[in-house]
């Protein structure tokens, strides 16, 4: 974030659990990888998959087998309670990884992706994007998606102009604020 150093990325730990840590995370790989030559989809391989992303949001591989999975259930199924259920999962798991890195491209398209669907609250993303503009007001990703999902709900201009102008008048630098404005 602007202005804010970055932590480190080790915990002070030891080595040994630092290779412990790379190990899972190997395994994890690699269960994953077959499962996608393998096309299994099954909630199994899911929830494996959604374990790998919440440690690296940055597979994008992973991201787009959860694609596949969730299109191979919307093709099979016909009951939208089941579909809006599934497709709030993808949302959870999206959630999680943004927290663990809340400028992941991949996670951010992913979450474009299910909403696009049409089966979920655009208010609640305004909710998440407030949360996550509040942690990091200059997240370009919060702002694209910020204008994505107003697009999506049709909001008003005058809205988005009185949100952009209290983010400019908590902090008069947030280019990222200016340059939303509409």
């Amino acid at each position: 974030m602007h202005g804010r150093p970055r932590k480190s990325l080790s915990d002070g730990g030891s080595q040994e659990k630092d290779m412990a840590k790379a190990a899972g995370l190997q395994s994890l790989q690699t269960q994953f990888f077959k499962n996608h030559h393998e096309k299994i989809y099954t909630k199994e391989a899911l929830q494996l998959n959604a374990k790998l992303l919440e440690i690296n949001p940055e597979i994008y591989t992973a991201w787009n087998y959860r694609k596949l999975a969730i299109k191979q259930l919307l093709e099979s199924e016909s009951d939208s309670a089941v579909i809006k259920q599934s497709l709030d999962e993808e949302l959870r798991v999206v959630e999680r990884a943004l927290k663990r890195n809340h400028k992941s491209y991949g996670a951010w398209h992913h979450r474009k992706w299910v909403i696009n669907m049409g089966y979920s609250s655009l208010d609640h993303e305004f909710q998440l994007l407030d949360q996550l503009l509040k942690a990091d007001s200059r997240n370009f990703h919060g702002w694209n998606y910020r204008r994505f999902v107003a697009d999506m709900k049709k909001s008003r201009d005058e809205d988005e102009l009185k949100f952009t102008t209290k983010k400019i008048n908590e902090n008069f630098s947030n280019y990222s604020a200016w340059h939303n404005r509409r």
